[in-house]
């Protein structure tokens, strides 16, 4: 299993090619000046909760499908 925190992305300069390293989905963050980015789940669902204009938590939950 991935680690779906996410991570800071090091350089004033995003390379969006190589933050994904693949051609997995992720998803890229921009809250209060910093930009983060996380792998997403190959199935589930992910929430970004927002507080006074700045992101303020990230939820990942990979649910199960029932038949």
């Amino acid at each position: 299993m991935k680690d779906l925190r996410l991570q800071d992305i090091p350089s004033k300069i995003i390379d969006i090619e190589t933050l994904g390293a693949g051609k997995e989905p992720i998803v890229l963050v921009f809250s209060d000046g910093k930009a983060r980015f996380a792998p997403l789940p190959s199935h589930g669902e992910t929430k970004i909760v927002t507080h006074d204009k700045k992101v303020t938590r990230v939820s990942f939950n990979e649910g199960e499908l029932f038949k």
